[in-house]
């Protein structure tokens, strides 16, 4: 039986309002048996379910934030979606919750806010583990890539642009949601437990005009962080602060059609260099949404993480 999830609402920049899930119960605060998670954009910290399953199996507890505009948490009046701004959420959660010193998991832009909020105050973090951390590298760290804009490799932004401003937002409920999901991919290769959680437990709220359910992450909001990435050139040579043991763990490199570069993927070797600390994990299998696609596979590698992490700092006290 799932344990209860117990919901905690915290104040970020812009006067956003951060829904934070937490799961399982440590006796007192031990950030070694803690672990953050953050989400992709467009979907929200429930999407973590089975993974967190696995976490408070092992004896960890857990906290899932819903980045602002996503899932439970509100969408702001003043700011923008900038990625420093999902950083700021991610601070601001560990500021309140007194979590300075746990593990974090982040997944895509969530993985990229650990990073740079570890980056701005090292040690925040006791070891990241990022899955496909998205971040604009410089031409010279891909060399023999065309990285110009428009190529193939540098399309991703436009491609999801595109498909988030042709997503379907609204349906008659969440059961019809969730029954068109599993019809058709990329959501048709999700874990089922992790695509329920997405659809039932924040993916979707009332639809105020009596529709039925709609989205909660609106397709602005998605689109707006799509592309506010594109402007976060500065926060690459800020890896360099990063102190704490990091995984950057990855994907295939190529789409389904075998030629066609996935940046997320090719970029994450030289994510995993440019930390002081980095090591590369690879799950061939899957695609940039593996930790829905493959949870517990993911989650097991992370413990691992962890493990090796806790042992290290035990012989460095010897």
């Amino acid at each position: 039986m799932r344990d209860a999830e117990e919901t905690i609402r915290v104040e970020s920049a812009d006067d956003a309002s951060i829904v934070v899930r937490k799961r399982g119960a440590i006796a007192g605060m031990d950030p070694g048996r803690t672990v953050l998670l953050a989400h992709a954009n467009g979907f929200h910290g429930g999407v973590f379910a089975p993974m967190m399953d696995a976490f408070v199996a092992a004896g960890y507890a857990c906290y899932a934030l819903d980045f602002r505009g996503h899932g439970k948490s509100g969408r702001v009046v003043k700011g923008e979606y900038t990625w420093r701004a999902l950083t700021d959420d991610c601070a601001a959660v560990v500021t309140a919750l007194g979590l300075h010193g746990c593990h974090a998991f982040g997944h895509s832009c969530g993985g990229h806010a650990l990073l740079m909020c570890e980056a701005r105050r090292p040690g925040t973090f006791r070891s990241v583990y990022a899955f496909e951390p998205i971040f604009i590298v410089s031409p010279e760290a891909l060399p023999g890539m065309d990285v110009s804009p428009g190529s193939p490799l540098m399309a991703s932004t436009s491609y999801m642009v595109k498909s988030a401003s042709r997503r379907r937002s609204t349906f008659a409920s969440c059961a019809e949601a969730l029954k068109a999901y599993k019809s058709k991919l990329p959501m048709s290769a999700w874990n089922g437990d992790a695509l329920d959680a997405y659809v039932n437990k924040g993916g979707f709220v009332d639809d105020p005009n009596g529709a039925g359910v709609t989205l909660a992450c609106a397709s602005e909001t998605e689109i707006s962080i799509y592309q506010a990435g594109d402007k976060e050139i500065e926060a690459f040579a800020k890896l360099n602060k990063v102190s704490c043991p990091v995984v950057i763990a990855k994907g295939t490199s190529f789409a389904s059609d075998g030629t066609s570069p996935i940046y997320s993927a090719v970029i994450a070797p030289v994510i995993a260099r440019e930390v002081r600390r980095g090591t590369l994990v690879e799950f061939p299998d899957n695609s940039h949404l593996g930790p829905m696609e493959i949870p517990l596979e993911v989650a097991r590698s992370v413990l691992d993480f962890i493990a090796g992490v806790a042992t290290a700092r035990q012989i460095s006290k010897l």
